[in-house]
């Protein structure tokens, strides 16, 4: 049976999780959780919530899934601490130097590959196994087709969000919020940009999509193997929660769910499934006036019923003996274990002796508990008499028994090691190398002709057997990889007959291809390197070199690159991505890839009018931040890296670009210092 997981921002959210049907909840900690926003839960209530949960068996995961600093490192040792001590039953995680940290400290807790992680093939999945994470949490940008490659390719528990917001990014290379207002979703605090008014053309609010529901999908998802049914939501009332949990219980139960009362509670002009379904049409949609008044007192009223009591979890098993001249015994045994009250000897009937059919009726009083009635057997002799007072007593003591042991049943008592910090370096730098990353074939002219550049990026199809200088091209494969990952290796093993040695690397899944394929691996930004432990990880997964994130501040970036023991660069100019996207804004469909439309604009326009350029390839489009980063007078700072790229999207002429940087030459104009300088919260 696929697990319903929901999600619990508050308490409120998880009583009313745990009592509408729950069998797991994720939340967050105070401190490291992709929703700050929301209450969350310091240690000693993370500690009533887990005990509260095992009660009645419901698993609970800590959401430590945001990128982390290497300031915070103690904080977040120290939370993973609490976490264990509270018993947790698994850690969703983005950062693999917090998996690095969680398995040094509590190495027997389960590890889950957080959605941020951009799993979203087969070989992200089988690579998320190699590195001992016991589940993927799957993107909402994939088919049915795609997740059934995944379910199928290895043996991983895999969780897929089934109801709530849907992203119009691909999970985890979502950068608009922290570029444009320095709020970044990789750390919790998204603020939402895609839900303002980007126009395209006459068609406003190109970038928000309508909320995701598979809720009436469940029961197909079940039979493909999904192992957990996930309900987006941490900052959502507890109301929707309950309604969420129920819809998901009823489908899976064969019934149809209520999906029109859990439209009103809350959605965005409705409900979608356009990637499940591969139909990227008529998914866009916004919060309406109608959307927010649709969520009268008697639609939250009907929903509150949904948790009003305890889910009626655990069918008990009871006997009862009531025998002369011998202890009442009453026995209850669920789930797996049984516990018995003990009472006093029956007395002797004055006026009517207690009966079989009697107690049987008591026995099947189980109101306010998670059990419901199973094989009741009573033995029972005449002439005897037993008050109702004294058997519900009898009745609560071995209810009580019961529940704790199912509570012990579901804890852990995990070994916990202490933090040991890791040794620092300090390495040091010479000039840097220069890279560049090129977009299109007159771009890969120019800068085959410039021998500054130790490496050159290139896509993938730009390249062939007659392009020169092989030894120093590493080829950019996609970053969205479910509907191409076989034709992908495909052609990178032609590229390495051809004599290509190297390729770069956006994600886990980018990894395990480059190894397979005997390619030497460079990690991009889009690996999200932000502390020490996360480059250690990486240096043990074989990467020759990588570019760290550029939400890192200038003076962090420096310090990573200095305790590397592989070269480590920065993106030092270009037009940063804000998001990268399955469904074109343009188009409000496909992306048109190869065959470009000639009428296409190549830009979407933000509230200010700022024209947001778009870079189309096959299957996504790379929304750009219309200011481009220059860093050309900063040598004293760029000296420190191992090297600095240089990433080129629409640029004609890349050689007056270079000249800029190897004569240290002051940008003029609209430029941005990217985040840098001012980092992000």
């Amino acid at each position: 049976m696929s697990e319903i997981l929901a999600p619990c921002g508050a308490q409120e959210s998880l009583s009313a999780a745990v009592n509408a049907g729950a069998d797991a909840v994720y939340l967050g900690e105070e401190y490291f959780s992709a929703r700050k926003n929301a209450d969350n839960f310091t240690a000693e209530q993370l500690c009533e919530a887990v005990r509260f949960c095992h009660y009645s068996g419901v698993k609970v995961y800590v959401t430590l899934n945001t990128l982390v600093f290497d300031r915070e490192i103690s904080l977040l040792a120290k939370a993973i601490e609490n976490c264990a001590k509270a018993d947790v039953d698994g850690f969703i995680v983005q950062d693999m130097g917090v998996a690095r940290l969680a398995r040094q400290i509590v190495p027997e807790l389960p590890l889950h590959a957080s959605t941020q992680m951009t799993v979203n093939s087969p070989e992200g999945a089988i690579m998320a196994k190699k590195l001992g994470f016991t589940r993927v949490v799957l993107g909402r940008e994939l088919s049915y087709e795609q997740i059934k490659a995944i379910v199928d390719s290895c043996n991983i528990e895999t969780e897929l969000f089934v109801h709530g917001a849907l992203c119009v990014c691909l999970s985890g290379q979502c950068y608009m919020s922290s570029v444009l207002g320095g709020r970044s979703g990789n750390r919790g605090l998204c603020a939402q940009p895609c839900r303002l008014d980007f126009t395209s053309g006459d068609r406003h609010n190109a970038l928000s999509l309508k909320d995701l529901s598979l809720i009436e999908r469940l029961p197909e998802l079940q039979k493909l193997g999904v192992t957990s049914f996930k309900i987006e939501g941490r900052m959502k009332r507890p109301e929707y929660v309950a309604g969420a949990v129920n819809a998901c219980r009823t489908a899976l139960d064969g019934r149809t769910p209520d999906l029109i009362s859990l439209k009103n509670v809350f959605s965005r002009s409705g409900f979608t499934s356009g990637y499940f379904d591969d139909d990227f049409r008529n998914m866009q949609g916004v919060r309406t006036k109608d959307d927010v008044t649709a969520a009268t007192s008697k639609v939250l009223s009907g929903m509150r019923q949904y948790y009003h009591k305890p889910f009626k979890r655990f069918s008990a098993d009871i006997s009862v003996n009531v025998r002369k001249d011998r202890p009442i015994s009453f026995k209850i045994s669920a789930d797996g274990v049984s516990s018995v009250a003990i009472g006093n000897a029956p007395e002797a009937a004055v006026n009517r002796a207690v009966t079989a059919e009697y107690l049987e009726s008591q026995c099947s009083k189980l109101g306010g508990t998670v059990y419901f009635p199973g094989n009741i057997t009573v033995n029972v002799d005449d002439g005897l008499s037993v008050s109702a007072a004294y058997l519900n007593e009898l009745r609560r003591k071995a209810i009580e028994s019961v529940s704790e042991k199912i509570l012990e049943k579901n804890s852990h008592r995990y070994k916990i090691s202490p933090y040991i910090p890791l040794d620092s370096k300090d390495g040091k730098k010479i000039r840097p190398e220069f890279r560049c990353e090129v977009s299109t074939s007159e771009q890969l002219e120019q800068a085959l002709l410039q021998d500054e550049y130790s490496f050159i990026y290139a896509p993938m199809h730009l390249l062939s057997a007659d392009t020169p200088d092989k030894f120093r091209i590493i080829a950019v494969p996609p970053v969205f990889l479910a509907d191409c990952e076989k034709q992908v290796m495909e052609n990178l093993g032609v590229l390495k007959e051809q004599g290509y040695e190297h390729m770069a690397v956006h994600t886990l899944s980018h990894i395990g291809i480059a190894k397979k394929c005997g390619l030497k691996p460079h990690g991009m930004f889009r690996l999200n390197i932000t502390n020490r432990y996360s480059l250690r990880e990486y240096e043990k997964m074989g990467l020759s070199d990588t570019v760290l994130s550029f939400e890192l501040l200038m003076s962090d970036a420096v310090s990573l690159c200095a305790d590397s023991e592989i070269k480590t660069g920065i993106v030092g100019y270009g037009r940063l991505p804000l998001m990268i996207t399955r469904r074109c804004p343009i188009s409000d469909g496909r992306p048109c890839g190869k065959k470009k439309r000639p009428d296409c604009p190549h830009y979407i326009t933000d509230r200010q009018g700022n024209s947001m350029p778009c870079l189309c390839s096959e299957n996504t489009v790379e929304i750009l931040n219309p200011d481009k980063l220059y860093l050309s007078d900063r040598q004293s700072e760029l000296a420190k890296f191992d090297f600095v790229l240089l990433k080129f999207t629409d640029e004609t002429d890349t050689d007056a670009v270079l000249d800029m940087y190897l004569n240290d030459i002051k940008p003029d104009g609209k430029l941005t210092r990217g985040l840098y300088y001012r980092g992000v919260q």
